[in-house]
């Protein structure tokens, strides 16, 4: 179970700095640039607009702000909103956030009105994107012998930024899915279950929008894999970005997530670069597919190179962090 939970954590840190250099990219563009990315590359200056100055291996806001969450969880013994509105605000206020590139529109304005004392769920409701889905990791782990406490944790986490009916129903299959890989048991379509029933737990809670349902995109993304699974997994996510998409709005991105995991049947080593090379948002597509295949094959399935790398550059230990969350 430390091991799976591990595997959530730096799986998830892992995707994100594979993807980093390739965020936003087009799958074409993706292979003129790096060919297929299935390890760390150094991103082209001059290709990569948002993340050009970072170094191969280097994590990204998607893992700096999981890591608060956990912190959050660990100190606290549960999800605290004051906690963690206060650490994201001196998190953005010491590294600058809102002078950087590479937070998305709704984590920029919620850190904004945080900085300027202002209450961010006035606008979070109107999110789109996957900025809480992508941090949401811990909450599974911490929660992954308790699926209803899990459900309510990662929607109560969401809420102060992602508010809407699809980035609350993302943020709650992600962490769903993360809780049964650390479980354990759970063949990956029962995992696909969980993140289905999750987001309609979601999908009544948050704020209603013009959206799809991220539910009933996790089932299209599990019927396109059944579907092309024999055809080989170029064409599995050629069909998932093509049906699905693989931008940063959280109805795309989770189910696509779900839908790469499902394809590779939850082994990591291959979830992480398959996740990375659909595009778009490449670097958390990447984390979460990694930290859900993480949660469900174990740390022990990432190369040992991958996972002393990337807690080198980011000085982060996410063996101690699992151990804290599972205490």
């Amino acid at each position: 179970m430390l091991d799976r939970a591990y595997g959530a954590l730096v799986g998830g840190a892992i995707g994100d700095a594979m993807g980093m250099p390739a965020s936003f990219f087009t799958r074409e563009k993706m292979k003129r640039t790096y060919g297929y990315i299935d390890d760390f590359v150094t991103p082209e200056a001059e290709a990569q607009t948002y993340h050009g100055s970072l170094q191969a291996g280097e994590v990204t806001d998607d893992t700096m702000e999981s890591v608060i969450l956990g912190e959050v969880l660990i100190g606290h013994g549960q999800f605290n909103k004051e906690a963690f509105n206060q650490a994201m605000k001196e998190w953005a206020i010491q590294q600058k956030m809102l002078e950087t590139t590479v937070i998305g529109p709704s984590t920029r304005r919620y850190l904004t009105a945080l900085i300027e004392g202002r209450n961010p769920e006035e606008t979070s409701g109107d999110s789109a994107t996957n900025g809480s889905a992508m941090r949401v990791a811990p909450v599974g782990v911490k929660y992954w012998n308790d699926m209803a406490g899990c459900f309510q944790a990662a929607a109560d986490s969401s809420t102060p930024s992602h508010g809407s009916r699809p980035c609350v129903a993302g943020a709650c299959a992600v962490a769903a899915a993360v809780a049964a890989g650390v479980h354990g048991g759970f063949s990956t379509a029962e995992v696909m279950e969980k993140a289905y029933e999750a987001a309609l737990f979601g999908e009544k809670l948050g704020k209603d929008i013009t959206a799809p349902m991220v539910s009933k995109r996790i089932l299209l993304a599990k019927r396109i894999v059944d579907e092309y699974r024999g055809q080989g997994m170029e064409v599995v996510l050629d069909e998932l970005v093509g049906n699905i998409g693989a931008s940063m709005y959280v109805y795309e991105s989770v189910p696509l997530a779900l839908g790469v995991f499902y394809a590779v049947d939850g082994d990591a080593g291959k979830g992480i670069p398959a996740a990375i090379n659909c595009g778009d948002d490449a670097d958390t597509n990447g984390a979460i597919c990694g930290n859900i295949c993480g949660a469900y094959s174990g740390a022990q399935a990432l190369p040992e190179e991958w996972k002393q790398r990337v807690q080198k550059v980011s000085s982060l230990d996410f063996l101690e962090t699992a151990k804290q969350l599972l205490k």
